[in-house]
């Protein structure tokens, strides 16, 4: 896990003193020495540069080849379309729950006929808004 993530720098660091990219590699690191059948990331990319963030994603998606159940929460729509499946929340209400391509395609406008995650998930909750505001 050191060499993986590029602690070796850092091992007599307390972990509260470390960068937060660090951080988040170590978190990550801790969070695989078990092997766990299924995995829960809350914004593992959140405060790490570009490069550290396509690492990231570069070991998250190892892992889900190898069988490992991931569930991510991110605020990248761009991350989204490395997921299986992805699940949309606005308000604290799940508005949408399909695979990447499925959600852009239903965001296709003639203004935006390839849409993208961010244009589907704006889409979605402009929609969700409207369903809300007819409702009341």
């Amino acid at each position: 896990m050191i060499e993986t993530f590029d602690l070796g720098d850092w091992l007599s660091a307390t972990p509260d003193s470390l960068p937060l990219g660090h951080k988040q590699r170590l978190a990550l690191a801790c969070s695989l020495m078990h092997r766990p059948p299924v995995l829960f990331l809350d914004e593992p990319t959140s405060g790490v540069d570009p490069i550290t963030r396509r690492e990231f994603w570069t070991h998250i998606n190892g892992l889900a080849r190898k069988g490992v159940t991931i569930m991510v929460t991110t605020h990248f729509m761009d991350e989204a379309e490395y997921c299986d499946r992805v699940a949309m929340l606005s308000r604290a209400q799940l508005i949408a729950l399909d695979t990447p391509d499925a959600l852009k395609r239903s965001a296709v406008s003639p203004e935006r006929p390839d849409p993208t995650m961010e244009d589907a998930f704006i889409h979605l909750v402009e929609s969700a808004d409207r369903e809300l505001e007819a409702a009341t």
